[in-house]
């Protein structure tokens, strides 16, 4: 019987799961950011790592005008940050788990991604919307940005959801991990088979099989139909071995596990099943079987970190085609 192999570091940065050794929560000071806290926590606990809540006050943005010119205000926006880091720490410190906290100042972006790289960061914890408020127009720009040119793990907290969390403690009782059969988007599985293993949850393994991209200038014939559907029917196949034979191995590793496995188009309908299962979590890869692009994230990754309505750790593998499967089979 096979095992889920642990993938070495990878040339764009990912660690393996269990080298996840320091994670960074970024916050600017707004209600839902500092309610990412209890996300951060569950992470550093789940992989053994060290916290680190981290904020960046950003610059005044009038050309020629530098902090100095308005010192008074200053010195009471540090002493704000510094007042609203202190209270996340007592809220959330533990005899088990010490939180350090930092403060830097500067453009928020270039600020939180040079600190992560200079500092080992190997998991960044961020929402999708902070003190510019939350709209259901995708991700701010800030999270946006830092979710496209981060080479970290990143789990990405939906702001509709914050609000219920501080009435309820974080458990990942159900992770859904979307998968497309390459072994990009298995760089996704060790992490999800150790958060599964921590809170107890259920592993939720989903394929989506897509409709055969064919031009279509006028309708089909009957040949072409007859097509169409056979390489569905392939395709379907193919995807059930694939799916039996991960359930199988995972089962065997202790992971309580269930298979999904649906048809349409791959965005929408991944959308539709997380509506569907109510995940807590989500764990995907950045990329997957079409994974040839110079962006950090591919379109079906970038589509459900923009509209998904669950927190969502996205794993950025490496885009070398030849490597092979994360996962042995028999």
């Amino acid at each position: 019987m096979g095992s889920i192999r642990q993938p070495p570091d990878s040339p764009a940065g990912t660690p393996a799961a269990n080298a996840v050794r320091h994670v960074c929560i970024c916050v600017d000071g707004s209600p839902v950011s500092s309610w990412t806290a209890p996300h951060g926590l569950a992470m550093a606990r789940a992989f053994g790592a060290s916290l680190t809540v981290l904020r960046v006050l950003e610059l005044p943005r009038a050309e020629g005008i530098q902090a100095s010119t308005y010192p008074l205000e200053w010195e009471t926006r540090h002493s704000n940050a510094r007042h609203d880091l202190a209270r996340i720490c007592e809220a959330h410190q533990s005899p088990n788990l010490s939180i350090d906290t930092v403060l830097l100042e500067g453009r928020v972006t270039e600020e939180i991604r040079q600190w992560v790289s200079r500092h080992g960061v190997d998991l960044a914890v961020l929402c999708s919307h902070g003190a510019g408020g939350w709209t259901k127009d995708g991700l701010a720009s800030t999270a946006k940005h830092l979710v496209q040119s981060l080479s970290l793990p990143t789990l990405l907290i939906p702001a509709s959801i914050l609000d219920e969390l501080p009435k309820k403690k974080v458990a990942y009782e159900r992770i859904l991990v979307p998968l497309d059969a390459s072994p990009q988007a298995e760089h996704a599985l060790p992490f999800a088979v150790r958060l599964t293993r921590e809170h107890g949850s259920e592993m939720i393994l989903i394929h989506v099989v897509p409709v055969p991209e064919l031009i279509k200038p006028e309708p089909l014939n009957d040949e072409e139909r007859e097509l169409e559907r056979r390489l569905i029917e392939r395709n379907t196949r193919v995807a059930e071995r694939y799916l039996g034979r991960l359930s199988d191995q995972l089962s065997h590793e202790g992971v309580h596990v269930r298979t999904v496995l649906t048809h349409d188009d791959v965005r929408f309908e991944l959308m539709r099943s997380i509506e569907r299962e109510h995940p807590d979590l989500i764990v995907l890869s950045g990329h997957g079987r079409s994974g040839r692009t110079p962006l950090r994230l591919g379109s079906v990754a970038s589509f459900l970190v923009e509209h998904a309505t669950a927190p969502t750790l996205i794993v950025r593998g490496t885009l070398d085609q030849s490597r092979q499967p994360r996962v042995a089979f028999p």
